[in-house]
């Protein structure tokens, strides 16, 4: 079986994705409660370690990220900025680089996570939000990079009940309809996991080969096996681009 890292496998989504893959793939599940495959993205020296026993990996799927601080730029806790932009976007990095060389003949599909912010503008999550947008511009170059060797894509899974919603619901309702969202979220667990599984399965098969360089919103974006040949031949789709005078959120 092919060899898929999941990294972040010991959240909501992670572990939803390392359960269903592992019909399909050998799923090497990474995590900070792992002690076999343990990583602690905040420290390079547990990177490395990890990579060293790492060979012969067809995918990787990143589900790992950190939030807070959650505060207006000017307010926050600038160590504690810095650590998010660390954790999520420069040792992410860091480790891509390294697997990337490590695996240059067998690493063929690289999937990474959007989060709210990295579209459109979003008061308090701006530590968030730059590292998920710094991320969405490497997953672009890579794609140019890597042109029919590995597939970079990532997926908006939309809001799913996580800790990074009661993350936004214990702030408070000084965060306005965000915490209003995050309360119904949590009451009705958000937006279906098996959406953003359907896309996953589909970007690691060979069905996909080609795709790269995408932006794929869980929610709203029509995907599949029919259509996907058209997806690939049109370079535009799934991308962001500029609208003149407006921010494009979405359908309502």
């Amino acid at each position: 079986m092919k060899k898929i890292i999941i990294l972040g496998s010991s959240g909501e989504l992670g572990s939803y994705l390392s359960l269903k893959l592992s019909k399909s793939y050998d799923i090497i599940a990474v995590n900070r409660n792992e002690t076999k495959n343990y990583i602690d993205f905040s420290d390079r020296k547990s990177i490395q370690n990890f990579l060293k026993q790492s060979k012969n990996i067809f995918g990787l799927i990143n589900c790992y990220g950190i939030q807070k601080p959650i505060d207006n730029f000017s307010e926050s806790d600038f160590e504690e900025w810095e650590k998010n932009v660390h954790i999520n976007f420069i040792n992410y990095a860091f480790f891509l680089h390294n697997l990337i060389n490590k695996n240059k003949s067998s690493l063929k599909k690289v999937i990474s996570f959007s989060g709210g912010g990295a579209t459109f503008p979003r008061k308090k999550f701006s530590a968030y939000a730059v590292s998920k947008i710094s991320l969405y511009k490497l997953n672009e170059i890579l794609a140019l990079e890597f042109e029919d060797q590995i597939d970079f894509n990532i997926i908006a899974p939309g809001v799913i009940k996580s800790k990074m919603i009661q993350e936004i619901a214990d702030y408070g309702e000084s965060l306005g309809e965000e915490y209003k969202d995050a309360l119904n979220t949590l009451n009705d667990g958000g937006q279906s996991k098996s959406k953003v599984l359907d896309i996953c399965s589909l970007l690691l098969s060979d069905k996909s080969d080609g795709l790269t360089g995408r932006l794929i919103a869980a929610q709203w974006d029509e995907i599949s096996s029919k259509n996907i040949h058209h997806i690939i031949n049109n370079k535009s789709l799934f991308t962001l681009k500029r609208i003149d005078n407006k921010y494009f959120n979405g359908k309502k």
